[in-house]
C-alpha cells in the first residue's frame, strides 16, 4: 500500500465515528511513546553497561558482535525486565526509577486494561473525551520521563564521544544513532 486516503479505512462522518478513530489513534500514540521510552532505556543500558567495555574489545568484529549481543537482548526484555536492569546498575536518580516503575504500571495498564477497563466508557460521547484525554496524558508522561532519561544519560554519554555534534552529524548522514559501527573500538 503506497498511500491510502484520510477515510479510506473508516470513513468518519460523524462526531461518533471521528471520536472513535480518535480514540484509536490516542491510544497508539500512547503505545509508540511506551516505546519510545523502551528503546531509551536500552540506549541508557548501553550507555552504562556496555559502552565502558569497547576498549576490552581486542578489535572491530568482537565490538560489533558484543554490541549486536547486547542490542538483541536488552529489546527482547520486557519493559519490567528493562526497569531492573537499570536499577542494577545503580546510577540513575531515585526519583527517576521511580517514575520508570510508574511507567512500567501505565504502560501495562495500556496493553493489557485499557480497553477492557474503558468497555462502558468507550459507548458514550463524553466517556471517548475521556479516553483521549488520558492517553494523550500518558503521551506527555512518557515524553518527559524520556526526555529526563536522557537528560541524565547525556552527559555520561558525552564521556565516550556521544555528543549532541556527533549525534547531528551521524543524523545528517542517515544512520541510526548508535550502532556498532559508529562506535568504533579506538586504541
Amino acid at each position: 500500500m503506497e498511500s491510502f486516503e484520510t477515510d479510506a479505512i473508516w470513513p468518519a462522518t460523524d462526531l461518533d465515528s471521528q471520536l472513535i478513530r480518535e480514540v484509536y489513534s490516542r491510544f497508539g500514540l500512547a503505545m509508540y511513546m511506551a516505546q519510545v521510552l523502551e528503546h531509551g532505556m536500552v540506549n541508557a543500558l548501553l550507555v552504562l553497561r556496555l559502552l565502558p567495555t569497547r576498549r576490552e574489545h581486542a578489535d572491530q568484529r568482537s565490538w560489533d558482535e558484543a554490541f549486536q549481543r547486547f542490542y538483541d537482548s536488552e529489546l527482547a526484555k520486557t519493559f519490567g525486565n528493562m526497569v531492573r536492569a537499570l536499577e542494577a546498575a545503580e546510577a540513575l536518580p531515585n526519583d527517576l526509577m521511580v517514575r520508570l516503575r510508574e511507567a512500567k504500571a501505565h504502560r501495562d495498564y495500556l496493553a493489557h486494561r485499557f480497553f477492557r477497563e474503558h468497555d462502558l466508557t468507550f459507548m458514550t460521547q463524553a466517556g471517548r473525551f475521556k479516553m483521549i484525554a488520558e492517553c494523550e496524558d500518558l503521551v506527555e508522561f512518557f515524553q518527559t520521563l524520556d526526555r529526563d532519561l536522557e537528560a541524565v544519560v547525556a552527559p555520561l554519554r558525552a564521556r565516550f564521544g556521544i555528543t549532541p555534534e556527533w549525534i547531528e552529524y551521524h543524523v545528517r548522514l542517515g544512520r541510526r544513532l548508535i550502532t556498532r559501527r559508529t562506535i568504533s573500538v579506538r586504541r
